[in-house]
């Protein structure tokens, strides 16, 4: 999971819960790109009429064209809209979860997150209500375990839903990594699968650990720690994206560059806009001019990304 922050501060608490639910399910589904056709090396999506299937190599029908929206395939499933329910099919377009919910996610641990009306639950991959739907707010499973809401404090629950953790906190995430943020007292900080509270409640903010790192908020900057809560990157930035090969996007004053997992400015923050690199490759604004940019900060002549990512792989 790229985790960034979802909040500037506490007294946006409640409105980035709502922002964060919306963009969980919106991301997860994918349905805000419905109208681009999506391929693999398999299968193409179709839309006649306005509804939407997919299609092999040879143009036969894999997932008949019957319904409003399909989600992209994970781990050979895919969410799919009628009107306003959900459900999941398998890859031969075949039912996995009927479709009857008012949202859904795909299967994650085995589980799909499901909701009906304004409750949360998870269903398992041969459509049982293992979880039935009864919590105020949920998230998929990760490392086994589910972040659910019960009389607005989080907990976390197993695949059984047995209480792993106590529903203690104000605000939570997935685990990742084997720990999870959570918040006390208007402070961030990480416990693991056994509850304990490992980096204690210090951070004014805190994302998800990817690639053993994660970033951290004090005194208005963000930084970068380890797993043990040493910080091995100053907080000095404005915002740091999440660690992706090893390298992250920093944001200081206004100008983007990158840094490695030790904190070295491989590229020194001087550019108007940098994007997240797409096969090595990321698009950059310096005042009027675009361009194309590799992880090590060296520029890439071409006239599309498309050029540039070819550019870069010949060599």
């Amino acid at each position: 999971m790229n985790t960034q922050f979802l909040f500037d501060s506490l007294s946006a608490y409640k409105r980035a819960i709502v922002f964060f639910m919306i963009l969980f399910f919106a991301y997860a589904l994918a349905f805000g790109q419905a109208d681009v056709p999506r391929t693999n090396e398999a299968y193409a999506e179709v839309s006649p009429q306005g509804k939407s299937g997919f299609i092999d190599k040879s143009a036969k029908a894999l997932v008949s064209c019957e319904y409003d929206n399909i989600g992209v395939f994970e781990n050979g499933y895919a969410v799919v809209r009628i009107e306003k329910k959900y459900g999941i099919i398998r890859k031969d377009g075949s039912l996995a979860l009927a479709i009857k919910y008012d949202l859904c996610e795909t299967f994650s641990n085995g589980m799909a997150l499901v909701k009906i009306g304004s409750k949360y639950g998870f269903v398992d991959e041969s459509g049982e209500e293992i979880i039935p739907p009864a919590y105020q707010f949920a998230m998929s499973f990760s490392d086994g375990l589910a972040v659910v809401t019960v009389n607005g404090k989080n907990g976390y629950i197993d695949t059984q839903g047995e209480q792993i953790i106590a529903h203690k906190y104000d605000f939570s995430l997935p685990f990742s990594e084997g720990l999870a943020v959570i918040m006390s007292n208007n402070k961030y900080g990480y416990i693991n699968k056994a509850g304990q509270e490992v980096i204690a409640p210090q951070f004014e903010m805190a994302s998800a650990f990817e690639e053993n790192l994660a970033v951290i908020k004090t005194q208005g900057k963000q930084g970068v720690i380890n797993k043990a809560g040493r910080i091995i990157i100053a907080p000095k930035y404005d915002d740091i994206r999440g660690f992706v090969n090893s390298c992250a996007i920093v944001v200081q004053n206004g100008k983007y560059g990158i840094i490695n997992q030790f904190g070295k400015e491989i590229i020194s923050p001087i550019f108007d806009m940098l994007n997240s690199f797409d096969e090595g490759v990321a698009i950059y604004q310096k005042g009027s001019k675009f361009g194309f940019i590799d992880r090590k900060g060296n520029m890439i002549t071409a006239q599309n990304i498309a050029e540039a990512k070819m550019i870069l792989a010949s060599k």
